[in-house]
Protein backbone atom coordinates (compact mmCIF):
# COMPACT_ATOMS: atom_id res chain seq x y z
CA UNK A 1 0.00 0.00 0.00
CA UNK A 2 1.35 3.51 -1.26
CA UNK A 3 1.45 6.40 1.11
CA UNK A 4 -0.05 9.53 0.33
CA UNK A 5 2.31 12.54 0.56
CA UNK A 6 -0.01 15.20 1.77
CA UNK A 7 2.61 18.15 2.32
CA UNK A 8 3.15 17.90 -1.39
CA UNK A 9 -0.34 18.29 -2.16
CA UNK A 10 -1.23 20.68 0.19
CA UNK A 11 1.79 22.30 -1.77
CA UNK A 12 0.31 22.27 -4.95
CA UNK A 13 -3.57 23.26 -3.98
CA UNK A 14 -1.82 25.94 -2.55
CA UNK A 15 -0.29 27.20 -5.62
CA UNK A 16 -3.75 27.14 -7.37
CA UNK A 17 -4.38 30.15 -5.18
CA UNK A 18 -0.96 31.80 -5.32
CA UNK A 19 2.53 31.81 -5.37
CA UNK A 20 3.48 33.78 -2.67
CA UNK A 21 1.50 31.58 -0.70
CA UNK A 22 2.54 28.10 -1.44
CA UNK A 23 6.21 28.52 -1.12
CA UNK A 24 6.08 29.41 2.25
CA UNK A 25 3.85 26.45 2.96
CA UNK A 26 6.43 24.16 1.46
CA UNK A 27 9.58 25.76 3.52
CA UNK A 28 7.41 25.41 6.60
CA UNK A 29 7.26 21.47 5.15
CA UNK A 30 11.19 21.43 4.80
CA UNK A 31 10.32 20.42 1.72
CA UNK A 32 13.27 20.16 -1.05
CA UNK A 33 13.63 23.21 -2.75
CA UNK A 34 13.41 22.11 -5.86
CA UNK A 35 10.25 20.29 -4.92
CA UNK A 36 8.67 23.26 -3.99
CA UNK A 37 9.35 25.08 -7.34
CA UNK A 38 7.99 22.31 -9.20
CA UNK A 39 4.94 22.18 -7.02
CA UNK A 40 4.67 25.31 -7.00
CA UNK A 41 5.08 25.68 -10.91
CA UNK A 42 2.19 23.58 -11.42
CA UNK A 43 -0.74 24.15 -9.45
CA UNK A 44 -0.26 27.67 -10.28
CA UNK A 45 -0.16 26.63 -14.25
CA UNK A 46 -3.14 24.52 -13.60
CA UNK A 47 -5.04 27.04 -12.20
CA UNK A 48 -3.97 29.62 -15.03
CA UNK A 49 -5.06 27.10 -17.52
CA UNK A 50 -8.41 26.31 -15.61
CA UNK A 51 -8.78 30.73 -16.24
CA UNK A 52 -7.93 30.60 -19.73
CA UNK A 53 -10.09 27.28 -20.89
CA UNK A 54 -13.28 29.12 -19.50
CA UNK A 55 -12.52 32.24 -20.57
CA UNK A 56 -15.94 33.56 -21.43
CA UNK A 57 -17.73 31.90 -19.17
CA UNK A 58 -15.24 34.13 -16.31
CA UNK A 59 -15.74 37.10 -18.80
CA UNK A 60 -19.63 36.87 -18.33
CA UNK A 61 -19.43 36.10 -14.75
CA UNK A 62 -16.71 39.32 -14.56
CA UNK A 63 -18.96 41.83 -16.69
CA UNK A 64 -21.86 41.07 -14.50
CA UNK A 65 -20.11 42.07 -11.34
CA UNK A 66 -18.49 44.42 -12.87
CA UNK A 67 -21.83 46.45 -12.81
CA UNK A 68 -22.19 46.05 -9.34
CA UNK A 69 -18.82 46.40 -8.17
CA UNK A 70 -14.91 46.85 -9.47
CA UNK A 71 -11.55 46.18 -8.14
CA UNK A 72 -10.18 49.73 -9.40
CA UNK A 73 -6.81 49.10 -7.94
CA UNK A 74 -5.58 46.00 -9.39
CA UNK A 75 -7.62 46.70 -12.56
CA UNK A 76 -5.62 50.10 -12.90
CA UNK A 77 -2.22 48.77 -11.82
CA UNK A 78 -3.09 46.03 -14.81
CA UNK A 79 -3.91 48.42 -16.88
CA UNK A 80 -0.44 51.06 -16.10
CA UNK A 81 1.58 47.56 -16.49
CA UNK A 82 -0.35 46.79 -20.35
CA UNK A 83 0.08 50.23 -21.55
CA UNK A 84 3.86 50.44 -20.44
CA UNK A 85 5.17 46.98 -21.15
CA UNK A 86 2.75 45.13 -23.49
CA UNK A 87 1.46 41.57 -22.85
CA UNK A 88 4.92 40.71 -21.68
CA UNK A 89 4.67 43.25 -19.20
CA UNK A 90 1.05 41.92 -17.57
CA UNK A 91 1.69 38.09 -17.69
CA UNK A 92 5.21 38.40 -16.67
CA UNK A 93 5.44 41.43 -14.09
CA UNK A 94 2.03 40.86 -13.39
CA UNK A 95 1.92 37.72 -12.21
CA UNK A 96 5.08 38.70 -9.52
CA UNK A 97 3.21 42.24 -9.01
CA UNK A 98 -0.48 40.58 -8.47
CA UNK A 99 -0.41 37.28 -8.82
CA UNK A 100 -0.95 34.62 -11.57
CA UNK A 101 -4.50 34.21 -11.28
CA UNK A 102 -5.78 37.93 -10.68
CA UNK A 103 -3.21 38.97 -13.60
CA UNK A 104 -5.07 36.46 -15.56
CA UNK A 105 -8.67 37.25 -14.48
CA UNK A 106 -7.55 40.94 -15.69
CA UNK A 107 -5.81 40.53 -18.48
CA UNK A 108 -8.72 37.89 -20.02
CA UNK A 109 -10.98 41.45 -20.02
CA UNK A 110 -8.58 43.72 -21.02
CA UNK A 111 -5.93 42.16 -23.74
CA UNK A 112 -6.85 41.08 -26.88
CA UNK A 113 -4.57 38.39 -27.32
CA UNK A 114 -5.18 35.92 -24.64
CA UNK A 115 -2.52 33.36 -26.04
CA UNK A 116 0.40 36.02 -25.79
CA UNK A 117 -0.96 36.49 -22.35
CA UNK A 118 -0.77 32.80 -21.14
CA UNK A 119 2.54 32.00 -22.59
CA UNK A 120 4.06 35.28 -20.29
CA UNK A 121 1.74 34.11 -17.23
CA UNK A 122 3.27 31.06 -17.56
CA UNK A 123 6.77 32.09 -17.74
CA UNK A 124 6.04 34.47 -14.81
CA UNK A 125 4.84 31.67 -13.21
CA UNK A 126 8.08 29.38 -13.35
CA UNK A 127 10.93 32.26 -13.18
CA UNK A 128 8.89 33.86 -9.91
CA UNK A 129 8.44 30.43 -7.97
CA UNK A 130 11.80 29.75 -8.75
CA UNK A 131 13.23 33.53 -7.37
CA UNK A 132 10.83 33.18 -4.51
CA UNK A 133 11.90 29.82 -3.58
CA UNK A 134 15.50 31.29 -3.96
CA UNK A 135 14.91 33.64 -1.59
CA UNK A 136 12.74 32.00 0.59
CA UNK A 137 15.67 29.34 1.30
CA UNK A 138 18.27 32.01 1.75
CA UNK A 139 16.35 33.72 4.10
CA UNK A 140 16.14 30.75 6.30
CA UNK A 141 19.49 29.62 5.96
CA UNK A 142 20.92 33.30 6.95
CA UNK A 143 18.38 33.60 10.04
CA UNK A 144 20.10 29.71 11.18
CA UNK A 145 23.48 31.61 10.63
CA UNK A 146 22.51 34.57 12.56
CA UNK A 147 21.16 32.72 14.99
CA UNK A 148 24.31 29.95 15.34
CA UNK A 149 26.52 33.14 15.90
CA UNK A 150 24.71 33.95 18.87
Amino acid sequence: MQTIDYPLIIIFFTAMLGIWKSVPVGLAFSINPVLIWLLTSAGASVAVLVLYFFEKKIRNYINRKREHKTNKSKEARAKQLLEKYGVFGLGFIGTFLMGPQMTMILGLIIVKSHTKLLYWTLSGIFVWSFVITYLGVGGIDLVQKIIEMF
